[in-house]
């Protein structure tokens, strides 16, 4: 009887151990393990943390019903199924859910979501401006943004635009503005809150003792980032940020600059975002799986596996001749930063000797899956006959012995080339060849008959593919038989289309088409333009004084002057009249000069009043040779498509 009765006494023990551990779990919540990832100098890093699910809050950005490109909500409706799920194991994990579709905030006036938002007690101390757009945080200022989405982004064609804009007038709604709610792909819980308002959410955040929040909805380049409740003032005003990377999306025109894929701009502004604003998650390691990826987005991921020193270098060859049609990551040789995205890497360009051990077990296991490599640099040798299929021999072999494959003009790798002869002033040293290796170049030394071998293919036992050349970026970036075969090898390794023309310089193409950023025109034919135009944002602070003010630009006289798109009178040589009512205080504000001097900024602007005096800097303008009549407006809001380089701030009052 007692034996029965010590039994039970555990039993009920047992019991009450598993409802307190239940009720613990529920007021402490669950532990997120996520791996956060930032990058600096394009190259990524990565760290673990540990965060508690009742500790983080999930915003999520205008993922609206509709949108004025149909190409947009195309992409939406594509990733907001799998969005939804990472909403709902949120939810089940005890965060904070908060749906922000701005502008729609009507359509829930009576839901249960919206009235627990507007219920939250304001915060003791609301953060300056929370209610306000933010164009650009401290930390971009020196930063280049990498995409032209002044053309508001729409990627379609025109045709299917107008179709698209007709359908849209059908359904009763604004072209401009179609948005009425958020889409009913993503659910909304009575336990969830409805806000848009920067202070609503901050109030949310606050009384739900928030430490961490995540990001996503689109678009990543203009409302995530901009937004009252985006990025940058979530990270402005100390909250612990991510950006769900695999759940948003950009707007972006690849007719634009840098002239690469929708995709490719997409992972700029996300790297932008890394090195500049905050760190970034994927969906996997929240709900399980693979991280999602666009069924439209068929690029392969290149790895460059390059010394730290040359990063920078082998970025600006990319941004021509891959980044169109590649995913590119970079790894740095010889610390070790970048290496997780080796076993991602669809193939490897190796380009300077790996000195980090765990970097070259990964190459080790990379190669070893087959994959492609291509060798760039007189180090390829260094990773031995097994990827190359060439070693260093002892001693300098004859040139005779390398022999020209017949043939092999037909070879992808030779497409592009006027020529089988690739000429060279410094002969490569002699080398111990594979029966497998295809030579594809050879090089003469000046009037000599000899020729050494200077790029090949090799087919390796492990059934992968390799070619390299002996050839450094460093010596031969400019070279156009360089240029060639590396964008060949790339597409060759990869079953990728080889193009029959090589890719105009991304900024040569933009200082023919559009605005470049100052200093960055590359135009050598700008002379042959009749004008020069310049351009700057000025953000205005809130409550300016309503005065009329005076812009002097004494280094220009004569030139025209535009304010937010209305041409300003010049009362005197090099002074303009700014009305009273053009300066939009709590905005960003338009400046457009023709300039009729070729050194605009001998002596810097300045706008003027009564009261105050404002100097613009020589920072942040763009520039353009054009023709054509001057273009006093921006294409679309500043707000939305003005990049941070092009913002400067009003300054202190002097």
């Amino acid at each position: 009887m007692i034996k029965k009765s010590v039994n039970l006494f555990f039993f009920r023990c047992l019991i009450n151990l598993f409802f307190m551990g239940i009720i613990m779990l529920n007021v402490q919540g669950e532990t997120l393990n996520l791996t956060l990832r930032n990058s600096v100098d394009s190259v990524h890093n990565f760290e673990k943390v540990k965060w508690n699910s009742h500790e983080v809050a999930i915003v999520i950005c205008d993922m609206w019903d509709s949108h004025h490109s149909i190409t947009a909500v195309r992409r939406v409706n594509e990733f907001a199924p799998r969005l939804n799920e990472v909403i709902k194991s949120l939810r089940d994990s005890g965060a904070t859910i908060i749906h922000s579709p701005s502008d729609c905030m009507p359509s829930y006036e009576d839901h249960d979501a919206r009235k627990r938002a507007l219920a939250v007690p304001e915060a003791s101390e609301l953060p300056k401006n929370i209610s306000s757009w933010c164009n650009r945080i401290p930390q971009e200022e020196e930063a280049s943004y990498p995409i032209d989405q002044s053309d508001g982004g729409e990627d379609e064609g025109e045709f299917e635009n107008n179709q698209w804009t007709e359908s849209l007038k059908s359904e009763g709604r604004n072209p401009g503005t179609p948005w009425l709610r958020q889409t009913s792909v993503l659910e909304i819980s009575s336990k969830d809150y409805v806000a848009s308002e920067g202070e609503v959410v901050w109030n949310i955040l606050k009384h739900k003792k928030i430490e961490h929040v995540i990001l996503a909805g689109v678009h990543t380049n203009m409302c995530v980032l901009g937004r009252p409740f985006g990025l940058r003032q979530m990270v402005r005003f100390g909250m612990n940020t991510v950006l769900l990377r695999d759940k948003t999306d950009v707007m972006y025109n690849p007719k634009k600059w840098p002239y690469v894929s929708h995709f490719t701009g997409l992972d700029l502004v996300i790297r932008h975002i890394e090195e500049n604003v905050c760190s970034t998650i994927t969906s996997d390691q929240l709900i399980g799986g693979e991280p999602f990826r666009f069924r439209h987005d068929k690029r392969p991921q290149l790895v460059v596996v390059s010394q730290s020193e040359n990063v920078i270098n082998w970025k600006a060859f990319a941004r021509r001749f891959f980044d169109s049609d590649f995913r590119v990551n970079y790894v740095e040789s010889d610390t070790g930063k970048g290496m997780n995205d080796i076993s991602q890497s669809d193939c490897l360009l190796l380009v300077d000797e790996v000195e980090d051990k765990k970097v070259n077990a990964l190459i080790e296991t990379y190669v070893a899956s087959a994959k492609p490599v291509i060798g760039v640099g007189r180090h390829c040798r260094n990773f031995n006959k097994i990827i190359f299929g060439v070693n260093a021999s002892s001693h300098k072999k004859k040139a005779s012995d390398v022999k020209w494959i017949k043939g092999v003009e037909n070879h992808d790798l030779s497409r592009g080339f006027k020529s089988k002869e690739w000429s060279i002033d410094r002969r490569s040293e002699g080398l111990e060849i594979n029966q497998a290796v295809v030579p594809l170049f050879h090089c003469k030394n000046g009037s000599s008959e000899s020729a050494d071998l200077l790029a090949w293919s090799f087919a390796r036992n492990d059934s992968g593919r390799s070619c390299a050349t002996l050839l450094s970026l460093h010596e031969n970036e400019n070279d156009e038989c360089f240029q060639r075969f590396l964008f060949n090898a790339v597409r060759w390794a990869t079953g990728e289309l080889i193009g029959s023309q090589l890719p105009i310089d991304p900024d040569l193409r933009r200082s023919n088409e559009g605005w470049a950023v100052r200093g960055k025109m590359q135009n050598s034919k700008a002379l042959n333009f009749e004008h020069w135009d310049l351009r700057t944002l000025i953000r205005v602070p809130d409550n300016l004084p309503n005065l009329e003010r005076i812009l002097k630009w004494e280094s220009v006289p004569g030139s025209s002057v535009y304010f937010n798109g209305e041409q300003l009178k010049e009362n005197q040589s090099g002074h303009w009249l700014i009305p009273s009512k053009l300066l939009k205080s709590g905005d960003l504000n338009l400046v457009v000069v023709r300039v009729s001097n070729l050194e605009p900024f001998k002596r810097l602007p300045k706008i003027t009043s009564s009261e105050d005096s404002f100097e613009l800097d020589l920072k942040n303008w763009q520039e353009k040779h054009s023709n054509d009549e001057i273009d006093p407006d921006f294409p679309i809001p500043p707000q939305f498509g003005a990049p941070t380089d092009l913002i400067q701030e009003w300054g202190q009052i002097k």
